[in-house]
């Protein structure tokens, strides 16, 4: 695979959401532990933080630094990502007087390729108890709603910009989520439409193929779906060298 998108975890309930929302627009991604090291390449076009269940103000807050992720390729901050790029780059974030969940009405302040065929004013779906009070400098603020003035900001002080959205767009209710997210994707990170499940099987079998060799292969199976698919995968690489077990251990 030629291209993808990392998403960072940081335990938020969209994030396989994100993903597949990142996979629909025929475009390869992986997510990721926030803490787990992974090799750069010029594979990676651009990186998605994901929301959290925490506060970017706890003590035990996750964090990664988002400075050097930029250094790589351009960054998008959702919810909790976006908070904790404006308190690493020096701004204010603190608790809110309501936490917001619901929808929320986006208006474009700025014309943005992020906004590329997204309508200056939608529905976009809000869930956080924090909220941005001051941007750091060099961050401008390119959306509002009429409760918050900064729903996306941008900032081009790293080598790649960073985006920020205080909403989720991967959730159906923001109007225009799936535009937005397609044009990070495609006209900043400039990733090409190219993935598709075909070429995934065909890359995965290939991949099981080198590693194997000619030796047998024995697997544990549940009957779930995780190791039928790969199950069926494997088969489907090496025949009848795998062997699967499966043992019923009577809690069935």
């Amino acid at each position: 695979m030629k291209e993808k998108i990392i998403i960072l975890d940081f335990g938020s309930q969209y994030t396989q959401l994100i993903s597949r929302k990142v996979r629909e627009q025929k475009i390869y991604c992986e997510i990721l532990p926030y803490d787990r090291d992974f090799q750069w390449s010029p594979e990676i076009r651009g990186i998605i933080l994901s929301g959290s269940p925490c506060s970017v103000n706890d003590q035990q807050a996750p964090v990664i630094d988002v400075s050097k992720l930029a250094e790589v390729a351009p960054v998008l901050g959702v919810c909790y990502g976006a908070q904790l790029i404006v308190k690493q780059g020096g701004g204010v974030v603190s608790r809110s007087n309501t936490r917001e969940f619901g929808r929320a009405r986006l208006q474009v302040k700025v014309q943005d390729p992020l906004f590329k065929n997204v309508t200056s004013s939608s529905d976009v779906w809000m869930s956080h108890s924090d909220t941005i009070h001051k941007l750091p400098e060099d961050f401008s603020v390119i959306a509002e709603t009429d409760r918050i003035p900064v729903a996306a900001f941008k900032t081009e002080r790293y080598r790649h910009p960073i985006y920020g959205l205080q909403f989720h767009p991967e959730v159906t209710h923001s109007e225009n989520g799936r535009q937005l997210l397609a044009a990070f994707l495609k006209q900043i990170c400039g990733c090409r439409p190219t993935f598709t499940s075909s070429l995934f099987i065909e890359e995965a079998m290939a991949g099981i193929k080198r590693q194997v060799g000619h030796r047998q292969v024995v697997m544990a199976v549940s009957g779930g779906v995780d190791s039928t698919v790969a199950a069926t995968l494997i088969s489907k690489a090496i025949g009848e060298r795998l062997h699967c077990i499966f043992v019923d251990n009577g809690l069935l």
